[in-house]
């Protein structure tokens, strides 16, 4: 990376950060859950203004063109104030799709603006879980059929759904008060929602159709995969900076607990996990940069995941014993971070299953050489 490109990216990480800072930081996201609303528009258009949802879209899509490497900055410091705001789906699901299947929709701008709002949804449900098969259909006018697990539903004003149509894989696009369509949430640990969509004869949009919708996604999902591991990044490094701060307050037997030995090996370990992962994930996205195939971009994804999952959780779980007690009460800001790690973490696999694709991907490459 030049002096100019890590220049460019400490301003994006300044400014993105001192505008979560002055919405009211990590307190906002216990603020805005107690109001019993998803997020915050003002602070949606904020962000637009800023450029922070078209940082990884291409310049001739109305973005930055900063890549993903970028977009990690700014999932880290959404991490950081566990901002409720749905900014990583959005960059990497919704304008990830669209910037690859239709760069020239004018609902490309209009997200990058924060003009429309938009959710994502392609997974579905089947007896045993997450379903391998893609039953939505889309008959050429109407979608039928149901999809599970979207993200970010709360506030869109549209939904791009993967579906089959008559020539293949299609993604489609529906007003989110369009007839026939019924939404059910269901409240995650950190007070998030997962939203189970069904349409019945909803009307739709065609945005692109057959095998570049597949592969599209595999590689928008790759990207969100990899953010969510950055935005885990972010979320640790808070926890971390909690503890220590905290530990060096709290006193027992009439001394900091801090100063005690067997506390300072624990906050040495915290404080190398999350060196490990921030730099596992940041050579990731950069790898994902420059890869040439979405194999290789899938691969860098898990890595990044998986890594990050094992180390946020580890930090946030060491965080909330090392508050003792108070650690457990809602009035303790590492209750939201342990929270909410636990969601991003289970959010498109968790650390296992990474583990297990990343070693397939590598299977796959070292056959295909």
């Amino acid at each position: 990376m030049t002096m100019v490109q890590d220049e460019d990216l400490r301003l994006l990480r300044d400014s993105v950060g001192t505008l979560l800072d002055r919405a009211g930081g990590l307190g906002r996201a216990r603020r805005v859950r107690d109001d019993d609303t998803p997020w915050d528009a003002g602070i949606w258009q904020e962000l637009a203004a800023a450029g922070v949802l078209g940082v990884a879209a291409p310049e001739e899509a109305g973005g930055l063109g900063m890549g993903l490497t970028a977009a990690g900055v700014v999932a880290e410091e959404i991490g950081r104030v566990t901002a409720p705001e749905p900014v990583v789906p959005t960059i990497g699901l919704a304008i990830g799709l669209m910037q690859r299947l239709c760069p020239q929709d004018p609902m490309l701008e209009a997200a990058i603006a924060g003009d429309v709002v938009l959710a994502v949804a392609w997974q579905e449900r089947c007896a045993t879980g997450l379903s391998d098969d893609i039953e939505c259909r889309f008959d050429g006018t109407t979608l039928t059929g149901s999809k599970d697990w979207v993200v970010g539903a709360s506030g869109a004003d549209h939904i791009l759904v993967l579906a089959e149509g008559p020539r293949g894989s299609v993604l489609v696009r529906i007003a989110a008060d369009a007839s026939g369509l019924l939404m059910q949430t269901r409240l995650q640990s950190d007070a998030s929602e997962l939203w189970g969509i069904s349409f019945a004869d909803t009307p739709a949009e065609v945005l692109a159709e057959g095998a570049q919708v597949t592969d599209a996604l595999t590689n928008a999902v790759a990207d969100t995969t990899a953010l969510a591991a950055a935005e885990l990044v972010g979320l640790s490094g808070t926890a971390l900076v909690l503890t220590l701060d905290y530990i060096k307050t709290r006193e027992q037997f009439d001394k900091p607990i801090g100063s005690f030995q067997v506390i300072q090996h624990r906050a040495v370990d915290m404080h190398v996990s999350q060196e490990v992962s921030q730099a596992a994930v940041r050579e990731a996205l950069a790898a994902m940069d420059q890869a040439g195939s979405t194999l290789e971009r899938v691969r860098q994804a898990s890595r990044a995941k998986a890594r990050a999952c094992t180390a946020a959780q580890k930090i946030t779980r060491e965080a909330i014993q090392l508050h003792g007690a108070v650690g457990y009460t809602d009035e303790f800001d590492v209750g939201l971070l342990l929270n909410r790690a636990l969601v991003l973490s289970a959010w498109l696999g968790d650390a296992a299953f990474h583990r297990r694709r990343w070693l397939d991907a590598n299977e796959t490459e070292v056959a295909a050489q």
